[in-house]
Formats: C-alpha cells, structure tokens, sequence
C-alpha cells in the first residue's frame, strides 16, 4: 500500500469550500456533521481500465481527529486493503493505524477529503478457488464488478450517519450501474454503501423489467452465455413479481448483476449474495439458465430475510442464527419458484430431495450450532448445515401449525406476523409461532438448532399429494478426497485403495474433465466421471457406496393426479392453505 501524506494548510481551511461544505474558523463544538458523499470514477489509459478512484468527501470530527476503516474482511475474505493503493488527504494530515485504518488530524469540524485507488489484488480474471468466489475488488481490462464491502472506507463513530453516492465521469464508451443509482426517499446509511454491487465496462448494456411498481435492472458485464441478458431478466422479473405479490411490498427497485468466473476442467459453479436491493451473482459462463433458479430466487429472498423480520446477530456469533437467515430463506425459496410457476411440481420435489440427499450425506450431520459457527468459514459442509437445518425445521413447524389449526394457519401467517413484533428475529419467531396455536418451539430449537438433532420430516408433509418416504441407503462415498481434489483444481488426490472409486479405475493424478453422471449424497445412482490422464480421457463409472448406512428421506409426488388434484397439490405444496384444498376446487392463501 502506497501512502501520501496531505499538507494540513490552515488558511486555506479558514478560508476555501471544498465540496460544498460549509467552513468556519476552528472550534471544538460539535456540529451536525453533513453527510459524507463518496464517489467512484473508473479511470482508463488508452481504453484500458487501471483503477476505481474512490474520493471521500466528510465533515471531520470535533475532537480533530478522524478514523476511517478501510475494506479488510468481509464474507470470509481477508485482507482487502491489499486493493487499496495511493491514499491521500486533503485539509488534513493522513497516517496510517495498522494496515486497515487511516487517521486524519484536522482542525475541529473541518472538511476533508480522502482520495484513494482501487485496483485488483490478484492476477488475471476472477476463478473458482478452493476457498470459494473472489469477494474482493475485480477490476478488469474492459470492465469491473465489486461490491461495496470491497470499495468503501467507513467512517468510525458514523454507522447511521447520513451518506451519499455518485458516480464520476464513465470513460468513452463506458456505462456504469449500481444499485446505488436507486432513488433513496429515506435516505441512506453507511450499510446502504456496503451492501451494494457496483459494475462497469466498455458497452455495458442495462436490461430492464417493471416489476410490482418498480424497476428491476440486470447486468451482465462481461462473458459469452448460454442466455441472454432479456432470459435472464424476464427470470428475474417472474421471481421478483411473485416475491413482491406475496411479501405485499410494492413499488420496490432491484439490481442484478452477474460476474464470470473461469473454472477449472469445465466445471459449473455457481455463488450469489442477496445485498439488500440488489443481488451479486457469480458463475461459470457455461451455466445454464435453468440452473440459475434456485439461486436467483434465494438472493431475492434476502431482501426480506433477516432484515424486515427484526434481523440477527452480528459480528462472530452471526453464523449462530443462519438456520433462521438462510435456512428459511432457501424454504422461501422452493415455496417462491412454485407460486411463480418457474417450478413445476417435479421440479420443486426435485429441488427439495437434492437438499434431503446433502443433508442425509452431510459429514456435518449432527454438528452442534456452536461448532457451525465456529467453522462456518473454512468447512464447506458446516455451512451448508444451516441451509439444511433451517429449511427443514421450516417445513416441519408449518407442517404441525396446519395440523394445530385445521389447515386455517400456516408458517407464511407467522413470518408476516414477524414484521409487527419488536426484537430480533428469533425472538420474533419463538413469540410469532405460540401466538398463532403452533405451540412453543425451543425444544426444538434446542434439540435441533442447538444440539445438531436430526431433523426428519413427518410422512404426511405434503397430505395426499406427496409422500415422504424414510429409506436405509449405503453411505454416500466418492471413494477419493474431494476437498483435496478441490484444491488441486480437479486433480484427483485421496483416492481410498479399499472404495469403489478404486475399484472403477479412478487413480490419484487423474484430471477429472467433467461429471457427466449422478446426484450428490445418493449413492444408489451411479457416478460417472469423464477423466484423463497421461494415456488419454476415459469415462470412470461407479456407484458411490460406503461401508456404513445412512438413513435418507426423499419425497415422491402422487401418481395419476388429474389436472385439478395436481393444481391443488401445486397450490398446497407452495404454501396456500384451507380445507378447500382438499377437494382441488379452489385455494386459500394463508392470512388471506
């Protein structure tokens, strides 16, 4: 990190506006600070991106002395200041606290202005790794993406304060977007500017779509597709009006925005963040549409979950309420898609049995929520639990809530019964839940939220239009290492002598090319692996069965349901309750 020192000049504060700001002679009484305006300003040399120039334009603080944390950690990345270079100061002297930090002295009340560049801290374009996405500052040639966590110093004292946004001049054939481009009635906060995605590029096209009252954008910066920006859009929208209809919330704007990743050996992977109204997705270019559903849908449901329902701990203890934040997110998420008609019946039994076979396969089956927490970064199935966890307990507490009541009330009456109680979320819940005759719920959130108890979902989950059927299943055993496998970019490493990936044929030292067969935690489906090695590609195919059992439960749909029954069903499945639905006439929506 390059560091310039600003020149403190006395008179010129006495005397000079810098930003509109208003000067006095120094004082040590406090005064109302204005808001503090940030900028960004993508900054090209022969059409070339070299950096984001971010300029921070504050009122300092009465006592003379401001700190300002820079980018550091965020969402398991480290070390972000590695992207911030050439800091300096204007009307005040700059120092540095740690590697993270900046100290501006200053006369009392005095306007300031911190100027630094961003610019990409690792070398070529954004990669899956084994330690997940790049969630750092992405600046490109031709174009860049970065969320807000990444680009923004924040004031120390000021988390409330009033902030404000704008973007400097695009270069020649440049467009730049943001949801910070969205009109903020209320104004905005400094956690506005962190959860927010910001992109740019040469010839950027913004597409959008009018969705319940408001504006939906999608951009895509860079990369060739499988779809186009419209596919994605009008997927977007579906999702976005049906989350809108349910919710009640009108009149809302949203932002998508779409990073490429390059991925080893063809491999297609995908990641998304819901950011309030916005969404931050990364994938591989060669994804499919289709398989971008799921997780479309889930980051918009975070723009209602935690947040409108009283949010969740912060800081080190806020993987502890992940069963709730994104475990009721993902069942929102299946329930969303069904209502939206982007899920047809099969394809939400599909989706919900993928969730059951992880679940039932997970090595983490049974880990406190303590010990979650704790590993939440590092151990890829610790934080799948919570998804996991949480979805479950969702659809088993809706599950006995209708039972409780005659089919009158379910879950969805208690999440908006939520958003009219004070506290936390959690506490909302245990209160929300009693309130509505579903009885009290922390023996189960101690049993299994707590104490990592099993979750097992009754058998009648569905009524009569989907069973739920418990099964004794071989482990599910892929018979070599993946977490190494992983790191070594598809190259097979661990294999076990005494599994049955040995016993097909698979080697330490292959390449894995492709999978072009099987599912995830079922080992009664064969594996099939395209490989090669120094004798050229081969297919390696295997059923991925270990010594052990493991109880697995999966849901089958109804057989020969006429077209009413499987309305009803569809409608029963996506959250709408009442006695009408028994006999596929017509459907009730819970809390209607």
């Amino acid at each position: 990190m390059t560091l310039f020192r600003g020149r403190f000049d006395a008179k010129r504060i006495l005397l000079a506006a810098v930003g509109g700001f208003a000067l006095t002679a120094g004082s040590a009484q406090a005064v109302p600070p204005q808001p503090t305006h940030y900028t960004v300003t993508p900054e090209t040399v022969d059409g070339t991106l070299r950096d984001l120039a971010v300029e921070v334009k504050l009122q300092g603080d009465a006592d003379g002395e401001t700190k300002i944390a820079m980018p550091n950690e965020w969402s398991g990345a480290h070390e972000l200041y590695k992207a911030v270079h050439d800091l300096r100061a204007e009307g005040a002297t700059l120092t540095m606290n740690g590697p993270a930090e900046v100290v501006l002295r200053h006369a009392p009340n005095a306007p300031v202005v911190l100027r630094y560049r961003v610019v990409q801290d690792f070398a070529g374009d954004p990669a899956v790794s084994p330690n997940g996405p790049p969630f750092r500052a992405i600046t490109r040639p031709k174009w860049f993406s970065s969320v807000g966590w990444t680009l923004f110093g924040e004031v120390k004292g000021r988390v409330n304060d009033p902030v404000s946004f704008s973007w400097g001049a695009a270069p020649a054939g440049w467009a730049q977007a943001s949801d910070l481009d969205h009109a903020a009635p209320n104004g905005r906060r400094m956690i506005d500017l962190l959860d927010s995605v910001l992109v740019g590029g040469e010839g950027l096209q913004v597409t959008e779509r009018q969705v319940a009252g408001g504006r939906l954008r999608v951009v895509i910066p860079s990369g060739q597709w499988r779809f186009t920006e419209a596919n994605m859009a009008d997927l977007a929208g579906k999702i976005a009006e049906a989350s809108s209809q349910f919710w009640g919330d009108k009149g809302e704007d949203f932002f998508v925005a779409l990073t490429p990743l390059n991925a080893p050996g063809g491999s297609t992977v995908q990641y998304g963040l819901g950011l309030g109204d916005s969404f931050a997705l990364w994938a591989t270019p060669n994804v499919e549409l289709t398989t971008l559903k799921h997780i479309l849908a889930h980051e918009h449901q975070h723009t209602w979950f935690p947040a409108r329902f009283g949010g969740v701990r912060g800081g080190e203890e806020e993987p502890l309420d992940y069963w709730f934040s994104e475990g009721f997110t993902d069942f929102y998420t299946l329930r969303l898609l069904l209502r939206a008609g982007v899920y047809s019946p099969e394809e939400f039994v599909t989706d919900f049995n993928r969730i059951l076979r992880n679940y039932s396969a997970s090595p983490a089956l049974g880990a406190t929520n303590a010990q979650i927490a704790k590993a939440y970064w590092t151990d890829r199935a610790m934080a799948d639990q919570p998804y996991q966890r949480g979805l479950l307990l969702a659809a088993t507490w809706d599950h006995r809530l209708r039972q409780a009541t005659g089919g009158q009330k379910g879950l969805d009456d208690v999440v908006r019964a939520m958003r009219g109680r004070e506290g936390g979320a959690i506490a909302r819940l245990e209160a929300a839940y009693p309130a509505l005759g579903g009885g009290s719920l922390m023996k189960d959130v101690g049993n299994y939220v707590d104490n990592g108890g099993r979750v097992l979902l009754p058998a009648d989950l569905f009524g009569d239009c989907a069973q739920v059927r418990t099964v004794q299943s071989p482990v599910f055993d892929r018979g070599f290492d993946t977490a190494k496998t992983s790191a070594r970019f598809g190259v097979v490493d661990g294999v076990d002598p005494a599994g049955p990936a040995y016993a097909a044929g698979l080697r330490n030292g292959m390449r894995i090319l492709k999978r072009e067969g099987g599912q995830n935690g079922d080992s009664r489906v064969d594996l099939i692996y395209r490989v090669s090695d120094a004798q050229g590609e081969r297919v390696i195919r295997y059923k991925p069965e270990g010594r052990q059992t493991m109880t697995l439960q999966e849901i089958e749909l109804a057989p020969n349901m006429t077209p009413e029954k499987r309305a009803a069903c569809a409608a029963s499945m996506a959250g709408y309750v009442g006695p009408a639905l028994q006999s596929g006439t017509r459907t009730t929506r819970a809390g209607a």
